[in-house]
């Protein structure tokens, strides 16, 4: 009977051994999103409520968020690279990522977008969501910082870039602004019953008005000439494209 007990609990052991492996998988794949507050500037409570809204984003979008808050990484160092580095340690490709760095004296917070996440959130939309979560970090609400960096890249997510440059570009801004006019001129047209009030005559007395003179006199001719552009051999090498990932730039506070 010992023996048989012995046995079957050799079995039972092998058994774990063999689906331990598959247990940790399955845990760690819903982990699609990471928040490492290691600064401590965020209460657990406020950290599950912000794994829900970048839960949202990765159902929504199948793009993972990583919030990352370290008090050991300054503004002084290469941020950039460390962000990087954290990115490429996880399994996802597209990937959005906030990191805040904590450092006395240095602190500095950073976002950036690989994969889809490089596509939809640009460098421009970075800047703007970094700029809105400002007033917040200075204040030290590093909460609603952090609730206003998810909202703002839940809504980039689903609006392309595009529609940002047509809603404010000039030409665009030009035309509302036209047919606002046209809009408002008909309505005071029609409040006025299409009546025309105003003529030629209005403010001119024909009976005493004529040309009394006439006097034109040629003083030069102004004449500007601009060289003509040398064309130049082989190209630049500015610009800095190929960049594996969108970014805002990092801010201070």
């Amino acid at each position: 009977m010992t023996a048989y007990i012995k046995y079957i609990h050799k079995y039972i052991f092998i058994l774990l051994l063999v689906a331990l492996p598959c247990l940790v998988c399955y845990s760690t794949a819903d982990a699609e999103t990471v928040v490492k507050d290691d600064a401590g500037i965020i209460s657990d409570s406020k950290e599950d409520e912000l794994q829900n809204l970048c839960d949202k984003i990765f159902k929504e979008y199948n793009t993972s968020v990583y919030i990352w808050t370290t008090p050991y990484i300054s503004g002084s160092m290469d941020f950039g690279y460390e962000m990087e580095q954290f990115v490429s340690a996880q399994q996802d490709t597209d990937v959005i990522i906030l990191m805040i760095g904590m450092y006395p004296g240095d602190r500095i917070y950073e976002i950036q977008g690989y994969g889809v996440a490089k596509d939809m959130l640009t460098d421009r939309r970075c800047g703007k969501i970094l700029d809105c979560m400002h007033s917040y970090m200075t204040d030290g609400q590093y909460y609603a910082a952090v609730e206003k960096f998810c909202n703002m890249a839940y809504t980039y997510m689903g609006r392309p870039p595009k529609l940002d440059s047509m809603l404010f570009s000039p030409i665009v801004q030009f035309i509302l602004c036209l047919l606002a006019g046209i809009v408002s001129v008909a309505l005071a047209a029609h409040n006025s019953g299409m009546r025309i009030t105003v003529n030629s005559y209005t403010y001119l007395n024909k009976n005493n008005s004529r040309v009394i003179g006439r006097f034109d006199r040629y003083t030069h001719t102004t004449v500007t000439r601009t060289p003509k552009p040398k064309t130049q051999s082989g190209s630049s090498r500015g610009g800095g494209g190929g960049s594996s990932h969108s970014s805002g730039g990092g801010r201070s506070f």
